[in-house]
């Protein structure tokens, strides 16, 4: 008991630190949108497609660079091939975009950006029906394409692997727990992570689930503490997984922060973007970072607002400061340990706290 006050204490006292995380970038360049594409390649993140404030699919594509936090117009999808609810991802250096619903049909067609000459090309069509809203995360060089909605209107839980080496499509087991529609996934040290999505009854589903490439096995996850969401987004920074925004059964669009604590297994909240809640936006992280560009918001007003959560700004140097280290802690307010990668958040004799990422030759 006393090292649980200890541990509410702490973390009571380091909270606001945590809330200083959130910073607006430059606003994505294009018109306003939801249901948009993404990928990062090298220091470029790059944004495009999705449906616009007049309910119309688009083709451009935009890149801002990570260092310089200037975007910049690139190649859009070529002409007729404008869409929404695509799924994107990257294998081998190469930007991907599959699948999506332009307004009339549901596609099952690859198309890959190679960055150094700007331009799309044609790949390996899903040897199956058209798709939207399907996730997507990587593994062993492999995509992994989950769930998703077809021509019928119904999810399915089908799962396809996409091998670019081999250019070809393979099926994998069927989801165990059911289908899933605007699920969201990622990947994160070798193994495959969903949460949340509509079923095939169009039910908002809170269920959390791992999947080892390996085995083609799925494991249950201890469950979202909360409603069941949809058009929310997952992400993996250097310390772990985090789940953000959408929109729940109630209607409700959400501006909150998740993370997933793997020690013990538990959901902890975390001070969310300080702006309104939001869903449908492209969500990009590059291990340090997470960006979040475009989305609908509460009021359902598509947006062009970019946001990056950076919890892990500086290596912390106090030769010379006159002040002394008096306590490490995780971002849960747990003392801690030196961890390589790990994010720590540094408590001085003077008061002050600084967060860090603790990096251990």
């Amino acid at each position: 008991m006393k090292k649980y006050s200890l541990f509410l204490v702490c973390y009571a006292l380091l909270f606001p630190f945590l809330a200083q995380d959130w910073y607006s970038v430059p606003a994505f360049p294009g018109v306003e949108r939801d249901d948009a594409s993404g990928f990062i390649l090298g220091n470029e993140l790059y944004v495009g497609a999705g449906l616009s404030p007049w309910w119309s699919p688009m083709a451009d594509f935009y890149s801002l660079n990570l260092t310089t936090n200037q975007w910049s117009t690139k190649a859009a999808l070529p002409a007729g091939e404008e869409r929404q609810y695509a799924t994107s991802f990257v294998l081998n250096g190469k930007g991907y975009v599959f699948g999506g619903y332009n307004g009339v049909s549901y596609l099952n067609d690859l198309w890959q950006y190679d960055e150094a000459s700007d331009t799309w090309s044609l790949s390996d069509s899903l040897p199956s029906f058209g798709r939207s809203g399907s996730t997507a995360f990587v593994l062993n060089n492999k995509a992994y394409l989950v769930g998703g909605k077809h021509a019928t209107g119904a999810a399915t839980d089908e799962v396809w692997s996409y091998d670019p080496q081999a250019a070809a499509w393979n099926q994998e087991p069927n989801m165990p727990f059911g289908m899933r529609w605007r699920s969201a996934g990622i990947a994160h040290n070798g193994l495959g992570y969903l949460l949340f999505g509509r079923d095939e009854n169009n039910q908002f589903m809170n269920g959390f689930y791992s999947f080892d490439p390996i085995t083609n096995q799925w494991e249950s996850l201890p469950s979202f503490p909360s409603l069941g969401r949809s058009h929310a987004s997952l992400f993996r920074l250097n310390d772990g997984v985090y789940a953000c925004f959408g929109i729940d059964s109630l209607g409700q669009s959400h501006n909150d922060l998740w993370k997933f604590d793997e020690l013990t297994q538990t959901w902890i909240t975390l001070p969310g973007i300080p702006d309104l809640g939001r869903r449908g936006g492209v969500c990009l992280s590059d291990g340090n970072a997470m960006y979040y560009v475009t989305g609908i918001d509460e009021g359902n007003h598509r947006m062009n607002e970019a946001w990056m959560y950076a919890p892990m700004l500086g290596v912390d140097t106090i030769s010379g400061s006159g002040k002394t280290l008096v306590g490490r802690y995780d971002v849960l307010g747990r003392p801690i340990s030196d961890k390589q990668n790990q994010v720590v958040l540094n408590v001085y004799s003077d008061g002050t706290v600084k967060r860090i990422v603790q990096w251990v030759p």
